[in-house]
């Protein structure tokens, strides 16, 4: 009987691997580069071999292995498992990975995009756990997201759907990286906490930001953010509390159309712990419906840079069993 999903999360460095029980044990993984500017061939090899590698020190046959899951960025066809062009991989241009990568390792391949696996990650084995309604939020230099909805993913007809971060809040707002205005993105990414904190700054609002980046303050980054709010520094600590207001109103959208169990926040902001989650779970809550808003749950990810590669080893066991 099989037993085993393989997991892969394809990024733009570095190839992630892993190698998971049916009943959800991380039995092993390994994380490799990339070489994504050698072009596509190049990537599958380094795919090919670190499965192989797995498989062979677990000493796991194919014959035991139901399926294997890659999340992988930008946009595709994940029915089919063609991708388009992501932009951090050189040379891809509708590339059939499913079919490629299922000639190259005897196994029934899958792929689904790279936020989605993450999502599906925290719901099959991290924070969301034991929901059936969920969504996750990635803050990073944008904001990606996902959402389970009775146990499945919510990819829509075009594969676009759960582009969270694109969520609209503010009319003729910041322009945004996929080129409208206003998108959550634009106010509650890593990014745009920087720009907060830079427009401030220019106004001539008193800060050690400024002594942290040495007066040049297209120099400043997260990190000093962070660090300046945790020590105590009061426009800081402001700029954190105007980013988790974004967030928060993002967040109340999503629980009125959904009405899910759990938000889960993923992401380097999150170490912030409350000086980030006390304001977003305030302003969430009280621009939602009571009930659904007391029902949400707002909590950080379980599975840290992990969730990606398991999430794409869920995906691939949840596929392959409604397929037969």
């Amino acid at each position: 009987m099989s037993e085993f999903v393989v997991g892969v999360d394809l990024g733009g460095t570095n190839v992630k691997t892993a190698l998971v029980s049916r009943e959800r044990k991380l039995i092993a993984k390994d994380s490799r580069p990339t070489r994504a500017d050698e072009g596509p061939d190049a990537v599958m090899d380094v795919m090919q071999a670190a499965i192989d590698d797995l498989l062979k020190v677990e000493g796991v046959s194919r014959d035991q292995v139901i399926a294997a899951g890659f999340g992988a960025p930008g946009p595709m066809d994940w029915q089919s498992g063609v991708v388009f062009s992501p932009p951090n991989l050189a040379g891809w241009k509708n590339v059939p990975l499913a079919e490629t990568m299922a000639s190259r390792t005897g196994l029934r391949c899958f792929v689904d995009n790279d936020a989605n696996c993450a999502c599906y990650g925290e719901y099959w084995m991290g924070a969301g756990q034991g929901t059936e309604s969920m969504a996750v939020l990635t803050l990073g230099t944008g904001v990606g997201g996902g959402v389970v909805v009775f146990g499945k993913l919510l990819r829509g007809i075009d594969g676009t759907a759960a582009e969270l971060g694109h969520l609209k809040v503010q009319r003729d707002g910041r322009r945004c990286g996929c080129g409208a205005r206003g998108c959550l993105e634009a106010y509650a990414s890593v990014s745009g906490m920087v720009r907060t904190a830079v427009e401030g700054l220019e106004k001539g609002e008193e800060s050690s930001l400024t002594e942290a980046c040495g007066g040049k303050i297209d120099c400043l980054t997260g990190k000093m953010i962070f660090e300046a709010a945790v020590d105590g520094d009061a426009y800081a600590r402001w700029v954190f509390k105007e980013t988790a207001t974004w967030l928060g109103l993002g967040i109340s959208s999503i629980i009125s159309y959904q009405n899910p169990e759990k938000v889960v926040l993923c992401g380097g902001m999150i170490d912030a712990g409350d000086i980030l989650f006390d304001p977003v779970r305030e302003v969430a809550r009280a621009m939602s419906f009571e009930v659904p808003a007391k029902r949400c749950q707002i909590v950080p990810a379980g599975l840290g840079t992990d969730a990606g590669v398991l999430g794409a080893a869920g995906c691939a066991l949840e596929r392959a069993q409604c397929d037969g």
